[in-house]
This record gives C-alpha cells, sequence and structure tokens, in this order.
C-alpha cells in the first residue's frame, strides 16, 4: 500500500491517530488533520518516524473555510487522494434528555458529525484518484440506526449520526458510477475519552478491524453500514 494517499480528520488522539499510525505503518501516505497541532504532541511525535509520509495539517471541521483552505492547499500540491476517513467526532454528554437540552453543543454534534464532512467531501472531491477504486469512509455510530433498539441517550449525537448515515446512502448513490465507494463504520464502544476506560473494544482492536473492513471494500459494498467487526449494520 506504498502509493495510497489517505486523509484522516480528527487525528490528534484515539481512533484517529491509530489509524494514522496504522496506516503509516503499512506504507501508506497520511494526510492528518487536527484543530490544534500544538496540543497534538503525539501526532508530531510519530512526524519523527515517518517524515517522508506524514503530512499534519490544521483543520477545523466545523469550520468551512479551513475545509475550503486546505483543499486548496493540497490542490496546488497536485496531491491525489485515494482514501478519506471522516473521523472527527463530537458528544454533547449532557443532552440527555428532552427536559434539559443545550442547544448549542446538539448543534455542534452536527456540525462537527454530519455538516461538517458533508463540506469535507464536496472540498475534496476535486483531489479524489480517478485512476484507481477510491474510498470515503465516516466513522458513524451504532447510536444513529433508526432500526436497532435504543435507549433514550445524547439527542444531538445520536440525531448528526442519523444524518451521516444518511449521508453515506445520498453520496453512495451519486458517486457510485465514478467508482468512489462510500461506506460508515460503526467503531464499536471504544476505549477513547469519548467512550471512556469501561468501553469493551481496544483503540487498536477497533482500528485494525475499521482498516480490515475497508480494505475489503469494492464497488458493490457502496452505501452500506459495517461495524468495525465486519457486520452490516441497519441504517
Amino acid at each position: 500500500m506504498s502509493n495510497i494517499v489517505v486523509l484522516i480528520t480528527g487525528t490528534n488522539r484515539g481512533i484517529g491517530f491509530e489509524l494514522t499510525k496504522q496506516y503509516l505503518l503499512d506504507g501508506c501516505r497520511v494526510i492528518a488533520t487536527c484543530r490544534n497541532i500544538e496540543q497534538a504532541t503525539d501526532l508530531v511525535s510519530l512526524q519523527e518516524r515517518f517524515v517522508e509520509n506524514l503530512i499534519i495539517e490544521p483543520m477545523d471541521i466545523s469550520s468551512p473555510e479551513t475545509i475550503q483552505g486546505l483543499a486548496d492547499k493540497l490542490d496546488k500540491r497536485d496531491i491525489k487522494i485515494d482514501l478519506i476517513i471522516s473521523n472527527a467526532g463530537y458528544l454533547d454528554r449532557e443532552n440527555k434528555s428532552i427536559y434539559a437540552i443545550d442547544y448549542a453543543a446538539a448543534e455542534q454534534s452536527f456540525k462537527v458529525n454530519s455538516v461538517g464532512p458533508l463540506y469535507l467531501v464536496h472540498c475534496f472531491l476535486p483531489l479524489i484518484n480517478q485512476e484507481r477504486l477510491c474510498k470515503i469512509i465516516f466513522i458513524s455510530s451504532a447510536m444513529g440506526s433508526l432500526t436497532l433498539e435504543q435507549n433514550v441517550d445524547w439527542y444531538g449525537y445520536r440525531m448528526s449520526k442519523a444524518a451521516t448515515n444518511m449521508l453515506t446512502v445520498n453520496l453512495s448513490q451519486e458517486l457510485g458510477q465514478n467508482k468512489i465507494v462510500v461506506a460508515a463504520i460503526h467503531p464499536g464502544w471504544v476505549q477513547t475519552d469519548m467512550g471512556g476506560h469501561s468501553a469493551a473494544e481496544s483503540i487498536e482492536d477497533s482500528t485494525l478491524g475499521i482498516m480490515k473492513v475497508v480494505n475489503g471494500l469494492s464497488i458493490n459494498d457502496t452505501g452500506h453500514f459495517y461495524s468495525f467487526n465486519g457486520e452490516i449494520l441497519p441504517f
């Protein structure tokens, strides 16, 4: 995979950081984005090991200006992308009941989890490598499923992930003729800052599972919602 270029958002920690590391170990060239590079000490340290293959760029997924700015910058460098993984996420932890809603936090969930990824794809489509089968992956959540039985929790987060899933369906229908695979992946309940230490899955196991799913996707798999273990989930 030494000639594969991967763009990953939200790489300063958790799943995004581990995806960055694992794709680098696979020999890929990785464009890793995060809001604040100065605070991404682990990511910067990783760059010392992979000087040739790791590009770190500041980008806020909730800021259209920074998304477009990065797309323009990479376009000028004539960089073509084979795989986009939209990983950056936001959880409105306090919005657990309709009787106590922090609207600003719920709105931020949509900006980061669904509207930002929509604009990300819009801006980066011209940079997609048209010479091979390329893939656009959204790190979603089973909590955004309208079919699976759910408990009441996290209104903004769950609504925004349902929107992410719809983005997956829409894009898969529009971009399939362009030989671009679009899929959503549930990473599991992972031991990250968002998932907490009591979560069931380690970051490494979740990440390796995500990569296995991504690697196995063909154009016939576009538009589906997967678990990190390869199971197809209902929208």
